[in-house]
């Protein structure tokens, strides 16, 4: 057989070997070494295993036997040499690729779970960041494993900036204390594990902190709330945690309260520490408050809601006490009557609106009306003060105590004092027409939320000209409360109700703390006396000389003074004695309706007697 009959590698193979082979030897460094190795000698192998084989082709043989059996014995070993490079190619590709391409998967895998710990490795060194990789798939790992760090590092910011959130929406920015968020979570998990001791939470609540912020300034009242916040966090013992629940508002919840009794001892302890004066700037700030406290024992089916609720309820209990009562008076633990008072309290609200729009079959309010006399004539009518009753269809006759409070949470007592206000502006302008030339007043309580209110000298005057009373015939009286809530307001409001000739008067006088500081600034014609220091007045030297003091301080500002509460005829001589103007009191007549005091206003009736005193109807 010569050379040209000799068979060869076809053609397309042999072109393709010599690709295989020149893409070898262009190969990147980036290319794995089982492409760049394995690739050309599985190709130069195929090639050599076919050309032997059609080199040793049977027909080209001449079907010699010898011939044909070598041809058969170099195709089987080209064949079993090819599966076995095949093999080795395959193992090599396992050792160097696949196990790395398994950890890739198995990283990935984890990373998917959530397991940003795990790292492919095998990359370059950190000191080897210069040196390139040795090929693609260790290229893909180190970023793989950069990605993941970076991760890392962003899923630590954001926990950060979550645990930022977490605080602020749990804690309080002045004081830095838990709020009640925090303090609704810390109770719900209490409660979530079985307990076999009560725990209470107790509420303790500062007074007149809106009036400090409106008198003294926002950060005056800021540094009375962030002095309270430290005084109760310096108290507390060491199972006792300390929120800010709003504004005025602080809560401890305690663990392991035996009973009411201890509840009660931990409410006072802490007003205890809150009923201190506050320096502020060389000032003193008079500070007090209540408490309201609620115990959770083992057992018990409230949630933790119910107990912050329960809490709340013994609060408003305690708010209702006066600033001036002690701190034992001041501390309410919650019983269920409470609750039972709340929702009697809502039944008064719904009855009084309906009331107010008229609603048939829920009763009506009334104007009953006080006379006050000359102390130098104390048997004839010198004014009326106008008293609000309501006439429920079930109760009777219901006293104003009642339900006055009532109106004022609710926001009622506008609309009722407006209605008082026209009633009885109304039955004064017809009683004067009776009799012109008597000169009486009426006077007409206003609320702290009537006095608040910018459309109130409007108001007045809209009920002047609708009813047809002079101005100067009626009498507004308010509290000293009322006008601290907004002394500025208060005093230009007042004023402009002043130069349109409607008195003003200052009830219950002496009750406040700042009574005689603000009689020259505000436009006062009346004082009227509160009835605590009258009653005492016989008996105690003290109240006798608060009330000649005010008196005398009254005569020299030209105020006008009533005593009011006066019961007995030694209290009427004292102050006639003292030179006192006018009286008002049981002594002298009860809130009567108005048919009863046009008789006595024409002398139909006397004051004093029988048919005026003698009235069983509520002061």
């Amino acid at each position: 057989m010569d050379e040209q009959t000799a068979p060869r590698a076809p053609g397309p193979l042999r072109r393709a070997g010599s690709r295989l082979l020149e893409a070898a030897h262009g190969a990147s460094a980036q290319t794995p070494v089982i492409v760049k190795v394995g690739g050309p000698v599985l190709a130069v192998s195929l090639g050599m295993a076919l050309y032997l084989e059609g080199a040793l082709d049977t027909e080209a043989c001449g079907g010699t036997p010898a011939c044909t059996e070598l041809s058969q014995q170099v195709s089987l070993v080209t064949t079993d040499g090819t599966a076995l490079m095949l093999v080795v190619l395959w193992l090599v590709f396992i050792a160097f690729v696949g196990r790395r391409t398994k950890r890739l998967a198995d990283v990935a895998r984890r990373v998917s779970e959530g397991d940003l710990t795990a790292r492919v490795g095998g990359h370059a060194r950190q000191g080897d960041a210069a040196r390139p990789p040795r090929d693609e798939l260790m290229m893909v790992s180190g970023q793989f494993d950069r990605m993941l760090d970076t991760l890392v590092t962003e899923q630590q910011r954001l926990q950060g900036l979550t645990d930022a959130l977490e605080h602020q929406a749990t804690h309080d920015v002045v004081t830095g204390l838990g709020n009640r968020t925090l303090l609704l979570r810390q109770v719900e998990e209490m409660l979530a594990v079985p307990r076999t001791s009560p725990l209470a939470v107790v509420k303790v609540e500062l007074d007149d902190l809106a009036t400090i912020d409106a008198t003294l300034g926002h950060a005056v009242g800021e540094l009375v709330v962030t002095t309270t916040a430290l005084r109760l966090s310096a108290a507390v013992r060491g199972d006792e945690r300390v929120v800010r629940v709003s504004g005025s508002v602080f809560a401890v919840l305690v663990d392991d309260v035996p009973d009411d009794a201890d509840a009660a001892a931990i409410a006072l302890r802490l007003l205890e520490v809150v009923n201190r004066p506050v320096d502020v700037e060389g000032a003193t700030i008079v500070v007090s408050a209540c408490a309201g406290a609620v115990l959770h024992r083992p057992g018990d089916e409230r949630t933790a809601h119910d107990v912050l609720r329960d809490a709340a309820l013994a609060l408003h209990s305690a708010q209702r006490t006066g600033a001036e009562a002690d701190s034992v008076a001041r501390t309410v633990i919650y019983t269920p009557r409470l609750r039972e008072e709340v929702l009697e309290r809502s039944r008064t609200a719904d009855e009084l609106r309906a009331t107010l729009s008229g609603q048939p079959g829920t009763g009506q309010l009334q104007v009953h009306y006080q006379p006050y006399a000359l102390l130098t004539d104390p048997s004839r009518v010198a004014g009326f003060e106008a008293l609000v009753r309501w006439q429920h269809p079930q109760r009777g006759l219901v006293s104003p105590l009642e339900f006055v409070p009532v109106a004022e949470e609710v926001g009622l007592i506008r609309p009722i004092g407006l209605r008082v206000l026209q009633d009885a502006a109304e039955r004064s302008a017809a009683w004067h027409a009776i009799d012109p030339s008597r000169a009486w007043t009426t006077s007409v309580n206003l609320s702290p939320q009537q006095l608040l209110d910018v459309d109130l000298v409007h108001r007045v005057g809209d009920v002047l000209a609708r009813t047809g009373l002079a101005p100067h015939l009626l009498t507004l009286e308010l509290t000293e409360t009322a006008m601290m809530l907004d002394l500025d307001g208060a005093a230009r409001r007042l004023q402009a109700l002043r130069d349109i000739g409607v008195g003003i008067a200052i009830d219950d006088f002496g009750t406040g703390s700042s009574s005689l500081s603000y009689l020259h600034q505000l436009p006062v014609d009346v004082v009227k006396l509160d009835r605590a220091f009258i009653s005492r007045l016989e008996d105690d030297a003290t109240s006798l000389a608060m009330v000649r003091a005010v008196l005398d301080i009254a005569s020299a500002l030209g105020l006008t003074t009533i005593a009011e509460g006066i019961e007995t005829p030694g209290q009427l001589r004292i102050l006639g004695e003292l030179g006192c103007d006018k009286a008002q009191g049981f002594l002298l007549s009860r809130p009567v309706p108005q048919d009863v005091a046009q008789d006595l206003l024409l002398g139909a009736r006397q004051l004093g007697g029988a048919g005026a005193g003698d009235l069983r109807v509520a002061p």
